[in-house]
């Protein structure tokens, strides 16, 4: 018979009840992590690799490293100063669990004083991986910075759609309140506990047209309806990236609610023939598996905006939450009058989450052609900003001085069109993070996690700005809690998160996130000087030469005294030299010594 309770080191994992143990208090786990964690303690002593524990643990289902990387990073944080310890890298082969693993009786001493932060089963306790804790009123970011994903808010069909499991309950009366249709099961619905925020995942629309041409009009549709989602302060919304790895893939309501850890999910499809347009989508508890709402609906396409209101509206009754009147103004509001315009923008949007300098340029032609078609269209001006941006970012521009001022104007004039256009607001932040602004800097970023608080790209950018500012820990606090919004960090944010790790002599961590980078941006040079300098204080000379070697190769006027010139903290720069120094990148520094922990 399989043992129910496994003890290692300090701990004991509960296999019945899903959870980890130490001096019988729960440490709260998300459920792949507790997976993760019993896979490893099973093969106790043996390398891991990465395959067996995708095989394992994310059978079927196509996902990145990032959600890997979490996992682990997670663990060795609820492990505190035993993670690194018990759970070791082994370079580019995977991981070892470094503990003896005993049997423990179902009955020992072990009693569970404290109870679970999360359960197993999806509880309606708000998951602590997505909820978003706004703790400091701090900023952003490094020297060049971006944001790969652009998440312009357009309202469209169902914007609102889940300010479903979001909206109501004391909406200002000067809002039209239609009569709601009443589909799906509402007896079902409880109101969210006090404190508690209800959770949700818009899984992609599925893209029904005969022309699979047209994929990225039901891709632009379901990101719209997340960034409409993620601007309402009562409701946690899981980014597109966290889930694309469900795009074409069956899974039931209840395992994606068990891997994202959402109370609510909201599943449809969308079909475009001629000038019409029809939606299918429902809301479903995921805890049972319950439909609460579902509807169809078919619309001449030059009204798909004003279905928004109308899905809006129907979803609405569904579960009872307050939503303030500037948010349902901001969720509402029209994005532009030109439909082709909104078919540009959508068209323009895959380039901003694997950027190329090839794909840039095209962005930046069809984003032209939407301004031209609206000179009042807000995100199209947000989004050109930010297409300069990347190019200055990446190293693709001549004079990224210029090239940033561009950008600059650009944002500038997205928000002399729409005040709340977030995207505008974190370019802006990421500019006068280049220019060593930070207060500016710091002002835009919480401007912008005010009106969108889920927005992972503005929590990161704060992120960015604690780093540099020397709050290691609350940097690196507010980048993690970015990336279990967004599993996918962009190149810029999962840099500024190792550089973070590596200040606090995380090292293993550090390598992750930069090894992780290179693997997806080969081009992101930057990466390989905290990877060389980590190596060195981990005393790995071997692949600290190997690293130096591809930096000078790759960038032969590298110049080692330039960078980290950002940091406010003279000690943090001291110690990122001393790592290049004893890599062989910057003349030898004495005095420097590793930052506690």
């Amino acid at each position: 018979m399989r043992a129910k309770r496994l003890r290692f080191d300090r701990y004991v994992l509960d296999l019945d009840r899903g959870c980890l143990l130490l001096d019988g208090n729960e440490i709260a786990l998300r459920p792949k992590t507790f997976a993760v964690l019993h896979y490893l303690i099973e093969n106790a002593g043996r390398l891991v690799s990465k395959d067996d524990l995708f095989a394992a643990v994310w059978p079927n289902l196509v996902i990145t490293d990032d959600a890997l990387v979490q996992s682990i990073g997670e663990l060795r944080r609820a492990l505190g100063d035993d993670g690194p310890r018990l759970i070791t890298t082994i370079p580019r082969r995977g991981y070892r669990f470094e503990s003896d693993v005993s049997a423990v009786a179902a009955v020992d001493q072990f009693s569970v004083n404290a109870a679970p932060i999360l359960a197993a089963s999806g509880d309606e306790v708000p998951s602590p991986e997505i909820i978003v804790k706004v703790r400091t009123p701090l900023s952003f970011f490094t020297t060049a910075s971006t944001d790969w994903r652009i998440g312009l808010f357009v309202s469209f069909t169902f914007a609102g759609l889940l300010a479903a499991g979001v909206l109501w309950s004391g909406i200002a009366s000067d809002w039209r309140f239609l009569h709601v249709l009443g589909y799906g099961d509402r007896s079902a619905i409880k109101n969210p506990a006090i404190g508690a925020k209800p959770s949700v995942a818009v899984l992609p629309l599925v893209n029904q047209s005969d022309d699979s041409g047209r994929e990225y009009f039901a891709d632009g549709l379901t990101q719209d309806i997340i960034n409409a989602l993620g601007r309402f302060s009562a409701l946690t919304v899981i980014s597109w990236n966290g889930v694309f790895p469900y795009k074409g893939k069956p899974a039931s309501p209840e395992a994606i609610g068990r891997d994202l850890a959402v109370t609510y999910l909201v599943e449809g499809s969308v079909r475009q023939i001629g000038d019409r347009v029809r939606v299918s989508a429902q809301l479903v508890d995921t805890r049972q598996g319950r439909v609460l709402w579902s509807a169809r609906f078919d619309e001449a396409l030059a009204d798909v905006f004003a279905l928004q209101d109308n899905i809006t509206t129907q979803i609405v009754s569904a579960l009872a939450i307050r939503v303030a009147q500037i948010e349902q103004r901001r969720v509402f509001a029209k994005p532009t009058e030109s439909l082709e315009a909104y078919d540009y923008v959508l068209r323009a949007r895959p380039a901003f989450q694997r950027p190329t300098r090839a794909n840039n340029v095209e962005a930046r032609v069809l984003l032209r052609r939407a301004i031209e078609l609206d000179p009042n269209y807000a995100a199209a001006y947000a989004a050109l900003a930010e297409t300069y941006h990347i190019g200055a970012s990446m190293g693709w521009a001549e004079s990224p001085t210029a090239t940033l001022s561009r950008a600059e104007e650009l944002a500038i004039k997205a928000l002399s069109l729409d005040h709340s256009e977030v995207r505008a607001r974190v370019i802006l932040a990421r500019i006068h993070i280049f220019h060593q602004r930070y207060k500016q800097a710091e002002a835009e970023i919480e401007r912008a996690i005010a009106i969108n608080p889920n927005d992972a790209q503005s929590l990161a950018g704060r992120g960015n700005i604690l780093m540099w500012l020397g709050q290691t820990d609350a940097a690196i606090e507010a980048l993690e809690q970015a990336q279990r919004i967004d599993p996918d960090l962009n190149t810029i944010d999962r840099f500024a998160l190792g550089l973070a790790y590596y200040l606090k002599g995380r090292y293993d961590a550090a390598i992750e996130q930069a090894e992780l980078n290179l693997r997806e941006s080969a081009g992101a040079n930057f990466n390989r000087i905290v990877l060389a300098a980590a190596y060195t204080q981990q005393h790995r000379t071997e692949d600290a030469t190997r690293v130096v070697a591809e930096i000078h190769r790759i960038d032969p006027t590298f110049d080692p005294q330039e960078f980290g010139t950002k940091f406010l903290n003279a000690a943090d720069l001291k110690y990122l030299r001393d790592g290049l120094s004893k890599a062989g990148l910057y003349p030898a520094e004495a005095g420097a010594t590793r930052p506690l922990k």
